[in-house]
């Protein structure tokens, strides 16, 4: 074969190729504009999530701000009424503050409100679970123990291991010790000190959970609570009280 020849059929099969690959991509046209169209449709719901998130999360902090300062406003009691045994007796100019309060109780009960409209509206943004935690705490100050437990265990399961998360389980032992559910509140605060990477101090997990085996009548456990803090935290704020009780347990026994 001459070597014009060869060079010619060289030609025909490049030919051929080049129009093979552009057969291939007319016929895969449609499915590549589609795919693209995908990957753009893809990249602008992302960003709109992204954005929709953060606006969500401002809303959820500027309520979470507005209990927070409901939650720190003064008291202002209002002046006491005038001697109904002077006549000429003049109650005095009530003292106004904006956004003050007349009593602590009003005040806790407004930002209870908001605290709970936080919760309900974002559950598990960060400011949803703060809010739920304070809730929670004023709610127990109420006495409103059932409700108070709701709100502790919506921290726990949504917060984990997080410094909100721990507080909640000692917001939740607490409240289930003065309920009666002193066991189960035992059992939580057991958990809390054995455990190796707990972000709340010792001495002050060491006493509650020496009160919890008060209340449950387990005086053996009680005093070897007592006696960590007194030894293992001499310079603790609670080192007096625990000395205190096991010098109690002392004169107990004596007698």
């Amino acid at each position: 074969m001459k070597r014009s020849e060869r060079h010619h059929l060289k030609e025909n099969a490049l030919a051929a190729k080049i129009l093979s690959s552009q057969m291939l991509l007319e016929s895969r046209k449609r499915e590549l504009i589609i795919l693209g169209s995908l990957v753009i449709l893809l990249a602008i719901g992302s960003g709109i999530y992204v954005s929709y998130q953060r606006a969500e999360q401002a809303k959820g902090s500027d309520l979470l701000a507005d209990a927070l300062t409901t939650a720190s406003a003064p008291v202002i009691p209002p002046p006491p009424p005038p001697d109904p045994s002077d006549p000429t007796s003049i109650a005095p100019a009530a003292a106004f503050q904006p956004g003050s309060f007349t009593s602590e109780n009003r005040r806790a009960e407004s930002a209870l409100e908001k605290f709970m409209l936080t919760a309900e509206t974002y559950p598990e943004s960060s400011a949803g679970i703060t809010a739920s935690y304070h809730a929670a705490s004023i709610l127990a100050d109420f006495g409103r123990r059932d409700e108070a437990e709701l709100q502790y265990e919506r921290v726990v399961d949504v917060a984990g291991g997080s410094i909100y998360g721990r507080m909640a389980r000692l917001g939740l032992a607490e409240t289930k010790m003065y309920s009666g559910n002193v066991e189960a509140a035992i059992q939580l605060f057991e958990e809390e000190v054995t455990s190796a990477d707990s972000q709340i101090p010792l001495d002050g997990l060491l006493m509650q959970l020496g009160r919890a085996y008060l209340l449950a009548n387990r005086s053996m456990e009680a005093k070897e609570s007592f006696a960590r803090i007194v030894d293992e935290f001499p310079s603790s704020s609670y080192g007096l009280v625990a000395q205190a009780e096991l010098d109690r347990f002392e004169i107990s026994e004596e007698s």
